[in-house]
């Protein structure tokens, strides 16, 4: 007997349950470096919502039982994703992908070519850059975040003798650093210098914003930027990529890439529109609460938070002791990733917290009281190893 089919309201109302109970909190680290923890030794545990902080899934529509099932298929759900998606952006068209890394892909492959130009903010993804360099196009990188760097890019090369034309490549949120675009700056420098802008809004789209359209409605850009992209994994509940594009002659342009499903389609149809909804309002009040939250406290206690508030929180750490730190908390609840090499400079290894919208204030007061207490332990420790120890004489 064929299974029936969730409608949007079915699965906009199973999205709009209230969200899992928060877990137990945490336990305390004790005196020195041993940590005392609550979980059981079984590794094949599942984590509570509220000790996993790896998930990118910022309004967490995965966490919830319906939206682990893709609906049957409905036919031409992904051309009405499109058009209801360049609708939500303000842009005149948009093109869906199986996933953000082929939507990426299909972007540069499409619109770059061998004679072109391009400046990539350094803290976009390492696939933008790839993809950039496999065109062919002369990729040139500018310090993350600095829209003078991009300027005296564009400056120069205006200047020099070209054939292909200039793009500029950021990402409204750095994943790894948090920094965030100032989009309505960039594009009127692309303006000025006659180059094409592309922004990958993966990390802020949905999350971010009253109406939940990111960066580029915070800064008032809407609709004026050439090329928009990114995943729908982050904040829709369901795998995917596009791209937008403000120019309908560029479309056609676009190289071809495997097709979003219509069941992901649909599910990605159904979290915009939650995003729009009163729920989806609360969920995004609700993580921009979580992040000031956990900000404030690791910087009170003088941690170096990188970046401007977004749903990815980077905690700069040690370079000698980044690795044991990161065990140390693991081994109490709380799972963070730690990067390193290569994603970003071996002398700067940092934690990547990634909250999302069911992290409630007891959450993020454990797991900032945990990090508190770790690095107070750590620094004894080192304060006691450096401390000379007294001679003994020989018998």
């Amino acid at each position: 007997m064929p299974r029936p089919v969730p409608s949007l309201s079915d699965l906009l109302k199973t999205w709009t349950e209230p969200c899992l109970a928060v877990p137990p909190r945490l336990t305390r680290l004790t005196d020195g470096i041993h940590i005392e923890t609550a979980l059981s030794a079984d590794a094949t545990l599942t984590l509570p919502t509220g000790l996993n902080f790896l998930r990118q899934d910022y309004l967490a529509l995965t966490r919830l039982p319906q939206s682990r099932r893709a609906p049957s298929a409905t036919f031409g759900q992904s051309d009405a994703l499109a058009k209801r998606l360049a609708g939500f952006l303000g842009m005149p068209t948009a093109r869906c992908h199986f996933s953000g890394s082929a939507a990426i892909g299909a972007a540069f492959q499409g619109l770059l070519a061998p004679e072109d130009q391009i400046i990539v903010d350094a803290g976009a993804p390492a696939l933008m850059v790839a993809a950039a360099q496999a065109t062919g196009a002369r990729v040139h990188l500018t310090p993350s975040g600095s829209v003078d760097g991009v300027e005296r890019r564009l400056h120069r090369l205006s200047r020099e003798a070209r054939k292909g034309r200039l793009f500029v490549a950021v990402s409204a949120v750095a994943p790894y650093t948090s920094v965030t675009a100032d989009l309505a700056e960039l594009q009127q420098l692309c303006a000025t210098y006659g180059a094409l802008l592309i922004v990958d809004v993966s990390h802020d789209l949905g999350a971010t914003a009253p109406t939940g359209r990111g960066m580029m409605e915070l800064h008032g850009c809407l609709g004026q930027i050439d090329v928009v992209l990114g995943s729908f994994a982050k904040c829709l509940g369901a795998p995917g990529g596009f791209v937008a594009l403000r120019d309908l002659a560029l479309a056609d342009r676009l190289a071809p890439s495997a097709p979003l499903s219509d069941e992901n389609a649909t599910m990605i149809l159904a979290g915009l529109a939650l995003i729009e909804s009163p729920e989806g309002r609360r969920r995004r009040r609700c993580l921009h609460g979580s992040i000031l939250r956990l900000r404030n406290h690791l910087m009170a206690d003088g941690l170096r938070v990188l970046g401007q508030p977004s749903p990815i929180v980077p905690v700069a750490l040690p370079h000698g002791s980044a690795q044991a730190m990161t065990t140390l908390l693991r081994s109490a609840g709380p799972a963070v990733q730690l990067l390193g090499p290569p994603l970003v400079a071996r002398h700067a290894p940092r934690w990547r917290i990634l909250l999302t919208s069911d992290h409630g204030p007891a959450n993020i007061d454990d797991l900032a009281e945990l990090i508190h207490d770790l690095c107070r332990s750590f620094a004894r420790s080192h304060r006691s190893a450096r401390q000379p120890q007294p001679m003994r004489l020989k018998a």
